[in-house]
């Protein structure tokens, strides 16, 4: 077995303690998130109910779409091996804060801002600023805090910044799919004519193609990598953990309010995209970038301290920390072998970060012997098709 140094050497990382569920139904937290889960779910079965006697094929053609939708972001989440770092619960949780609890508890706040604004300003001012005043304000806070609640009811199940992003991801994820599903159906409502699946096509092109790479999901990651820092960089000084944290949230922000302004839409709307896209796409780039090489670090101390070379080789240990260099090593393997050949290594890989994964949750803790054998089963596949001889794993 290699060894290299341990876990606890890494500044920011802590030795191997073991993790909460996030089922905790002796934890507050975990019952003020299904307290509010399902009075947004209530809510949103209720309006969807009361839509449908209006628009029913644009409900359920709504559904479907955004539905749909969500499938390849949920793929491409696993693409960069996103869900090895939580058990489901923790995702569908997130998921079910930012699409049912965040989006209702939005509805009444986002009114009482554009009241004011329209009490202060007049009805223009509040026509043209009252998004980019209350959605920052308003929807960033309550999908951060839905990271923070997860955050308290499973604290360790977070020992990297990227735990924390991918989590702040797929609470903006399920904030955008479920807010842009109430915006197709009620354009339905109101479009000029009885066609009820264009208005939901035209949504579903504007605001989750166009615009959906850059919305919820990219400013709630930018926003939990400051919890993040928080929770992982415990040997820094408290006052800059909480600047950081202040730091990312107004980032995410100062974006969102930039995307919600008037700016720029005298250009037009893809050229307002377009502008309004760039700063969006540079931080969350860098958010996402810094988040990456930090769990690459994360998981090469671990299989350098726990994993024996026969598991991981020396040659997989240098390509593990970097996802880029995971790619590559398959794109070589699919130019020498094929496309069958390809996806084998990538199910290797999978295993090999859940076996590290695990020995950064419970040490040389329990239940290896199911990682080890599916490391060992998903290399004797690999060997199979690259060498041309079945090897069965011991």
């Amino acid at each position: 077995m290699s060894q290299v140094k341990h876990a606890k050497d890494t500044p920011g990382f802590l030795a191997p303690i073991g993790v909460d569920s996030f089922f905790q139904p002796r934890r507050v937290a975990f019952w003020v998130m299904v307290f509010f889960i399902a009075n947004g779910l209530f809510f949103e079965a209720t309006q969807l109910l009361t839509a449908y006697r209006i628009v029913p094929t644009a409900v359920l053609f709504g559904i479907v779409v955004w539905t749909l939708y969500t499938i390849p972001v949920l793929l491409f989440f696993r693409s960069l091996d996103l869900f090895e770092q939580h058990p489901p619960l923790g995702y569908v949780l997130a998921f079910a804060w930012g699409g049912f609890a965040a989006t209702y508890l939005a509805i009444s706040a986002n009114s009482a801002i554009f009241s004011l604004a329209s009490k202060v300003g007049g009805p223009q001012y509040s026509a043209d600023w009252g998004a980019a005043l209350a959605g920052p304000s308003v929807e960033e806070t309550l999908k951060v805090l839905g990271v923070v609640l997860l955050v308290l009811v499973a604290r360790n199940q977070f020992p990297t910044l990227l735990s924390v992003v991918a989590t702040g991801a797929m609470v903006g994820l399920g904030f955008q799919v479920l807010e842009d599903l109430s915006y197709s159906i009620n354009t339905a409502i109101v479009f000029p004519n009885d066609n009820e699946v264009l208005p939901v096509a035209l949504m579903l092109g504007t605001r989750g193609i166009i615009s959906g790479i850059w919305s919820h999901a990219m400013y709630t990651s930018i926003s939990a990598f400051g919890i993040g820092y928080f929770l992982t960089r415990r040997h820094k000084p408290f006052t800059q953990r909480l600047a950081v944290a202040v730091a990312a949230f107004a980032a995410a922000w100062t974006l969102h309010f930039f995307w919600n302004s008037p700016f720029f839409t005298d250009l037009g709307f893809l050229p307002s995209v377009l502008i309004k896209a760039i700063p969006v796409a540079v931080v969350g780039y860098l958010i996402w970038r810094l988040a990456g090489k930090e769990e690459g670090i994360y998981l090469k101390v671990l299989a350098d301290h726990f994993v024996a070379d026969d598991l991981v080789t020396p040659e997989e240990r240098e390509a593990l920390p970097s996802l880029r260099r995971r790619r590559h090593a398959r794109t070589q393997v699919k130019k020498a072998k094929g496309r069958t050949a390809a996806k084998a290594l990538h199910e290797l890989q999978r295993e090999q970060v859940r076996l590290v994964m695990h020995h950064g949750r419970y040490g040389a803790g329990t239940k290896l012997a199911d990682h080890e054998y599916a490391v060992r089963r998903a290399r004797a596949r690999l060997n199979a098709m690259t060498s041309g001889h079945h090897v069965e794993p011991q």
